[in-house]
């Protein structure tokens, strides 16, 4: 099952009724679908769409500045990787509306043990996304500079004078990387949908044109890789720049604390969204 983020909560969209009735009204339809909700997903509402024998998976969102979220350029990223057979493919779009393929898998969990296996693909998978030619044009993603938006954004209240100072400790030792490939930028495991042999990567809101090396930082901080685990991923990935990997980690720890904060600010605490929060500072404040 296709899913986003960890945990139900905060989600910046319409109303379940009203958007039920907005995918229910598409033109793209060749029955009337039977639409289930899934209740995954902080920054749009997810809905299984059964049309006759076939599924499909539908999102509806809406722009959003403070995270940085163009639809426009999601729907562009989503193409470009589902060309090239790493994302579900899309069936229709239409303002606020995504309908993919429902990609039949198991989706990785928060927290589970992760095979070598399974890394090995993951190091592959993204290899052939980063090798790829893409447009020039699409929406730059550079996690300093978004933690550096963020954080001048953000009022005092929203974070505390220590971990302020840390965030930009952190970023005066950031990497200054060309910004090259399509990048994911949101490589959570929740994110990844093993199909068969193959890996599928969803929820692609935040991709854009970045520098590999944050894809390979963002997978060794959200699947809590161990020291031998981030040698052999970055070994089978096969042209990583280590000593750049390193210096990302603290950085997109950063990026995430903030993206919590950020939401948290704009939207609210709901779901899981305050332990998840401390999580995230807590891997910050553990980053030399």
């Amino acid at each position: 099952m296709e899913q986003s983020r960890t945990g139900p909560g905060g989600c910046e969209s319409p109303d379940r009724t009203s958007a039920v009735d907005r995918i229910r009204s598409l033109s793209c339809w060749q029955s009337p679908p039977k639409i289930r909700p899934i209740e995954q997903g902080r920054t749009n509402q997810n809905y299984i769409v059964e049309d006759g024998s076939q599924s499909f998976f539908a999102r509806l969102g809406v722009d959003l500045p403070h995270h940085g979220i163009r639809r426009a350029n999601e729907l562009r990223c989503c193409k470009l990787a589902a060309a090239l057979g790493l994302a579900p493919k899309v069936f229709f779009a239409a303002e606020g509306v995504l309908i993919t393929e429902f990609v039949d898998g198991r989706t990785l969990c928060q927290g589970e043990a992760i095979s070598t296996d399974l890394l090995d693909s993951l190091a592959r998978s993204l290899r052939h996304l980063h090798k790829a030619s893409v447009p020039e044009d699409l929406a730059l993603f550079d996690p300093a500079d978004i933690c550096r938006r963020q954080l001048d954004a953000l009022p005092d209240t929203s974070v505390s004078p220590s971990r302020r100072q840390k965030v930009l400790d952190i970023l005066k030792r950031a990497p200054e990387l060309k910004a090259r490939s399509l990048i994911h930028a949101d490589l959570i495991p929740e994110n990844v949908i093993v199909r068969g042999e193959a890996l599928i990567l969803v929820d692609w809101e935040y991709a854009g044109l970045g520098n590999p090396m944050v894809d390979l930082a963002m997978v060794v901080v959200h699947f809590r890789l161990a020291v031998q685990q981030i040698e052999d991923f970055l070994a089978s990935y096969g042209a990583a720049d280590p000593a750049a990997v390193n210096r990302l980690i603290p950085v997109i720890a950063a990026r995430e604390a903030l993206w919590c904060a950020t939401q948290i600010h704009v939207v609210g605490l709901a779901g899981d969204l305050e332990s998840y929060t401390r999580e995230c500072w807590d891997q910050v404040e553990a980053c030399p």
